[in-house]
């Protein structure tokens, strides 16, 4: 047998039903629903404002503070942590960066593992990046690198490296004086007043190696075959023809308290130490070398960093599927706690406000819903028939009309500060899910967002009586007219579908944008800052297999031939100011002894 709603009977009629435009408001067990009709319904019903009355507005406080308090302490501590973290990983410059675009102008202050320019990473210690850049070091092009261009060129290159050119200039000559014993040393590079760029080209693959910052990377540096050409057919003394020896000398400069640690500037040490930290806990992982020259085997531990594997978890498919499950459900709850707060705003829009001839007409009503409930005519009634007539009176004894000002006020005030707060949680919620790449860590962060969300309900369950929690929750749903269009407020079943289409569209694109403005930057700078890897990583290309091949093999033999040259053509002209300093000295003896024999 069908059943119909009589149009006042505050449930939802069907599509092609005049009140099409209507919908309820459930009581939920929660102290913002509780809040809504608590004081006006005590009001009609003991015409005062009562103890429970009060409670609710005391509730609505507390449960507005806790969650305003929870979340502050997300945003700041949590999140505010992990926004610094990415900061100290990566500046893009670019406008749509929300992880450092604060040095898009003016000096950059090294705050930053990684720069960012036209799609490439560079995340080399700052002498390393400047002195990978010799063409702008020598401004006259004649090959040599001297101390006026070093003070001529001093603001603008360390405006743009962080790192002084001069104490740059004074860590090459320190370092070539350390090969002192391999290569003949120019009297310029002595006495520290230029450095020719065959000494550059020289002492170029000691400071590349200081970018691998410690010794954890040598293993990891033979694995990729940078020491192939040494080991096999080039002679370089510096590293020498076997695989302890090769160790040795990566070891020599990457140590703690080894050559770069030692002479590369502060910023050297400050990027090292920091590096450290960003790139996370180290992992290692065993792999055999074998020496292609005599067959010799090693065994050793290629390492890695817990930051860029997290973040590489954090790109595959099915962590992205997982996450977006719970980003979801997150975007789910508050979209539908923003519906309910649209409803109390309409509720509270369609009431009049209270007069005094409605406040007497209420307590009439009052008097008249005891006198029918307890009257001996009632009790003589059937139960059946007596359960039927006080439901319909109490129905009506519940029936809110109007509401005062006052209370008006106070739920227009509750209900712009939960849609601000729903807001900012939708905010701070999806930044504090998207930060994540651990697979458990990730749901619990989803229920502990969830938990700030149900404060209200822990309240009103753990606070409130039972029996005013039962009065309150077996109410009829009240009647309001909706807000919005009014074509999607004739089809309720079409609206309630177009928003779960709205909310999958929207977690979505979180996803889409997060991985491109989050995910990749920090991952291919992790892995260039970590590792000194990935396709966008200017170290890896600049110092790629190819590059220490032909170094070993072409440039260093073709370096030291240049320097034995220079120590060639500095030989004549040496004689020459010998020379001419010794007949100097002869000619200013002469004079004195002319001179005292025309006194004498």
């Amino acid at each position: 047998m069908s059943q119909s709603h009589h149009p006042e009977d505050g449930l939802s009629a069907r599509p092609n039903d005049e009140n099409v435009h209507n919908d309820v408001v459930s009581p939920n067990p929660d102290v913002f629903s509780y809040f809504m009709l608590a004081a006006p319904c005590e009001r009609k019903r003991h015409g005062r404002f009562t103890v429970d009355a009060g409670m609710s507005y005391v509730l609505v406080v507390v449960t507005l503070l806790i969650q305003a308090m929870l979340l502050y302490c997300v945003y700041d501590k949590v999140i505010g942590k992990n926004t610094s973290w990415q900061k100290g990983i990566l500046n893009t410059g670019r406008d749509w960066n929300l992880i450092d675009a604060s040095n898009r102008q003016g000096c950059n202050d090294g705050g930053s593992l990684c720069t960012f320019s036209d799609g490439i990473y560079s995340c080399a210690p700052p002498s390393v990046q400047l002195m990978g850049h010799w063409d702008e070091l020598d401004l006259n092009k004649d090959g040599v690198w001297t101390q006026d261009e070093v003070h001529e060129a001093r603001d603008s290159l360390k405006c743009k490296y962080a790192v002084d050119p001069l104490e740059v200039f004074g860590v090459l000559i320190t370092l070539l004086k350390e090969r002192s014993k391999l290569i003949y040393l120019h009297p310029n590079v002595v006495n520290g007043s230029a450095i020719d760029k065959a000494y550059f080209t020289y002492i170029m693959g000691d400071v590349a190696m200081c970018g691998y910052r410690n010794q954890d990377m040598c293993p990891n540096l033979l694995k990729r075959g940078y020491f192939d050409a040494p080991l096999t057919n080039v002679s370089v003394p510096r590293v020498g023809t076997t695989i302890a020896d090769a160790l040795r000398y990566c070891h020599d400069l990457l140590d703690e308290g080894g050559l770069c640690e030692r002479l590369l500037p502060s910023t050297y040490s400050t990027w090292k130490i920091e590096s450290v930290e960003e790139c996370g806990e180290p992992k290692y992982k065993k792999f055999v070398y074998t020496d292609r020259s005599d067959g010799d085997i090693k065994s050793m531990l290629a390492v890695d960093y817990e930051a860029r594997q997290d973040y590489e978890m954090s790109k595959t498919l099915i962590f992205k599927a997982y996450k977006w499950c719970i980003v979801f459900m997150w975007i789910l709850l508050i979209c539908s706690r923003l519906r309910e707060v649209e409803k109390c705003a309409a509720w509270v829009w369609g009431l009049p406000p209270a007069s005094a001839e409605d406040e007497l007409d209420d307590q009439e009503s009052e008097l008249q819903w005891k006198k029918t409930a307890g009257s001996s005519s009632a009790r003589s009634k059937s139960p059946r028939r007596l359960k039927k007539a006080i439901s319909v009176v109490h129905s009506d004894h519940d029936h809110v009309r109007f509401i005062s000002n006052n209370h008006r006020i106070a739920l227009c005030l509750v209900i712009v500060w939960r849609t601000v707060m729903l807001l900012t949680l939708f905010d701070v919620g999806l930044y504090f899910l998207g930060r994540q790449t651990q697979y458990i860590d990730l749901l619990l962060d989803g229920v502990a967002l969830m938990f700030i969300i149900e404060v209200a309900e822990v309240l009103y369950a753990m606070v409130f009586r039972q029996d005013v929690k039962s009065s309150w929750q077996e109410r009829e749903p009240l009647k309001l007219t909706k807000f919005g269009l009014s074509r999607l407020g004739a089809r309720p079943d079409v609206e309630d579908a177009v928003f779960l289409v709205v909310v999958m569209v929207l977690t979505t694109l979180f996803m889409v944008y997060y991985s491109y403005a989050i995910v990749e930057p920090i991952y291919d700078s992790l892995q260039c800052a970590c590792l000194g890897e990935g396709k966008n990583c200017h170290e890896a290309t600049r110092f790629s297999r190819t590059f220490w091949d032909n170094y070993w093999t072409n440039d260093v033999p073709a370096s030291i031939k240049r320097i034995s040259g220079l120590k060639d053509d500095s030989l004549p002209v040496a004689m020459v100011q010998g020379a001419g300093r010794r007949a100097a000295n002869l000619l200013k003896h002469k004079q004195h002894m002319h001179l005292g024999s025309f006194v004498r």
